[in-house]
């Protein structure tokens, strides 16, 4: 899950990969396989879209995948196989992942006129090709060469293989019915729904402050089990802080503190930059692997590609990557060349290497990092800013994911090539649903700095960030900058506090608590009792198991994500009356 903590796989003991490593076995490209991959990539990609923009948090797909694809042939006669799983999770994981990038043209309409719809088709292409580039060396150096525990990967190989070797005929009918009954949820209720029933349930009391219960929000369910109970119990925390500063008069709308999200946002940086210190070995070791990049495609056993092809691909991509931000987006030729040399590569290692490593993945933290690169050659107009640092946040986001993905395919002995192909067909229809989706979400009113009906918090970091590196500090509001740093060094002395192992089991995470403070109080709340529902009521008072609480996961997240997508789909038609 993009930007968030680790997910109830990762805290369990690691997973073997059984299989090792090695030669692949021939698991034939099925078309079945194929087509299931390409209409979950688009559908999680709209899904991504719409969830990035109204939690800040996504999870990119291989096991939504991986589930829906076993839940829609399980009743087959033909029997599914490792190869398939491995294939499916692989386009499901690049659709999904493309969902991110919502937040470049979010923070764009933001600062100034929106992208057009083929500016945005350009925009996602050239990143997602340099990003499938980029794959190349991330492989050789983080698979090929250095041994890592990639908790992620391990994560969806352990569903991959209980799915495939002891299916469960009871999973299919749960998820068909949570995603059935949750979407109706979605759509049923007063936010921009059929307004059948409220969204959210006021708790008495506290109402003044925006505390209420988003009880018909599956997201903050299946989302808070994916996330951990310490993640969700941050959330709360959050909500907490947000009320304090609305009953203390800090944030201007009591009722709704986190459109003051100065504090949250300097803790959610300061945290990040403090982790990516704190892991400073795991940086270091990175760039060491850069250096040897030469030594590292030896003894290949699984190519890709032929050394003759990835030249053709990359020179090729490059070029057109760099024609497109030259003559559509305006960047120098100088600065294009050092965010694909030192922006793109660089970045992709260290953060790829983060992933792989350990629970911390800088993406975030990253782009805000990617924005300074830009202004400091010479691209601090805020458009000029975006479009740098989100392209190499783009083509970092699929080159992350799917080099994860390469991780899971070499245990499960599934050749490379056909996850780098699949991966590259999902390309055209993800960029093309992207842009589509967002230019429905971006409706009057839907997306802004301060307020907005999407809470948006990454775009807005990246926008206001833009926003000072082109004006300064005078960008900020009255009071803004204390705040700003108010929480960051709340957020550091945070971060360094997780890192004693006696607080470490009683402090609530630090990401939650970031995220809670620049989403809204209703939202925090719902995400603690989600937790509270998932790690303690289900399963300890109701023996729900772990497939099953996965299964439900997944349909509540799958269902939050398509019920808001189709929200504006039936405004725009007539079935829902425009409120």
């Amino acid at each position: 899950m993009s930007d968030a903590a680790t997910s109830p796989a990762d805290t369990a003991a690691p997973v073997q990969p059984a299989a090792g490593s090695g030669p692949p076995q021939n698991s034939p490209v099925t078309a079945r396989a194929v087509a299931a991959g390409l209409v979950l990539s688009v559908m999680l990609c709209a899904m991504n879209s719409y969830l990035t923009l109204s939690f800040g948090v996504i999870e990119e797909g291989p096991t939504i995948a991986a589930l829906v694809f076993f839940a829609f042939f399980f009743w087959t006669t033909t029997k599914i196989t490792v190869g398939e799983m491995v294939v499916v999770s692989t386009m499901g994981s690049a659709g999904g992942s493309f969902g991110f990038i919502a937040n470049f043209y979010a923070a764009k309409s933001m600062t100034g006129a929106p992208y057009t719809f083929w500016q945005m088709v350009a925009f996602g292409l050239v990143s997602s090709l340099v990003g499938m580039v980029m794959v190349v060396p991330l492989r050789r150096m983080l698979i090929l060469r250095d041994t890592l525990p990639w908790p992620g990967s391990k994560a969806v190989q352990s569903v991959i293989t209980a799915l495939v070797e002891h299916g469960d005929p009871k999973q299919p009918k749960y998820l068909l019915v949570t995603f059935l009954s949750m979407v109706i949820v979605v759509i049923g209720n007063d936010d921009q729904g059929f307004a059948w029933w409220p969204a959210e349930i006021p708790i008495a009391g506290l109402t003044a402050w925006g505390a209420s219960i988003a009880w018909s929000s599956p997201f903050s369910v299946g989302g808070s089990y994916l996330m951990g109970l310490r993640t969700c119990v941050g959330f709360l925390f959050g909500a907490i802080a947000l009320m304090a500063l609305g009953m203390t008069g800090v944030a201007p709308e009591a009722d709704a503190p986190h459109h003051y999200y100065w504090p949250g946002l300097g803790f959610l940086v300061a945290s990040g930059l403090t982790s990516i210190v704190l892991n400073g070995k795991t940086m270091i070791e990175a760039l060491r692997s850069l250096m040897s990049l030469g030594e590292s495609g030896a003894g290949d056993d699984d190519p890709m590609l032929s050394s003759k092809a990835t030249a053709i691909f990359g020179v090729v991509t490059v070029v057109a990557g760099t024609a497109v931000l030259v003559t559509v987006f305006d960047l120098s030729l100088v600065l294009v060349v050092i965010l694909i040399a030192i922006g793109g590569l660089v970045q992709n290692v260290i953060a790829t290497r983060a992933a792989a490593q350990t629970a911390f993945n800088p993406a975030r933290v990253m782009g805000i990092l990617l924005q300074g690169l830009c202004a400091a050659f010479g691209g601090s107009a805020a458009a000029m800013n975006l479009a740098g640092a989100g392209f190499v946040a783009g083509s970092g986001a699929q080159a992350g994911l799917l080099t994860g993905d390469l991780v899971y395919g070499r245990w499960l002995k599934v050749p490379s090539r056909y996850q780098f192909w699949t991966q590259i067909l999902t390309i055209v229809p993800a960029v093309l649903v992207s842009a589509w989706v967002f230019q429905h979400i971006d409706t009057p009113g839907a997306l802004s700095l301060t307020g907005g009906h999407h809470a948006a918090p990454v775009a807005k970091m990246w926008a206001q960030s833009a926003l000072m590196f082109e004006k300064g500090m005078a960008a900020l509001p009255a009071g803004a900058l204390t705040w700003l740093l108010i929480g960051a060094a709340v957020g550091v002395a945070y971060t360094l506090a997780e890192r004693v192992p006696a607080l470490v089991k009683v402090l609530p995470d630090s990401i939650g608590v970031g995220l809670g403070m620049v989403l809204s109080v209703s939202t925090g709340i719902t995400f603690f009792l989600g937790g509270v529902l998932m790690w303690i009521v289900l399963p300890k008072l109701f023996k729900t198991g772990e497939t099953t609480l996965t299964t439900i996961a997944v349909g509540s997240i799958v269902a939050e994500g398509i019920g808001g997508v189709l929200k504006p789909a039936l405004i725009g038609i007539g079935l829902i009356p425009a409120h």
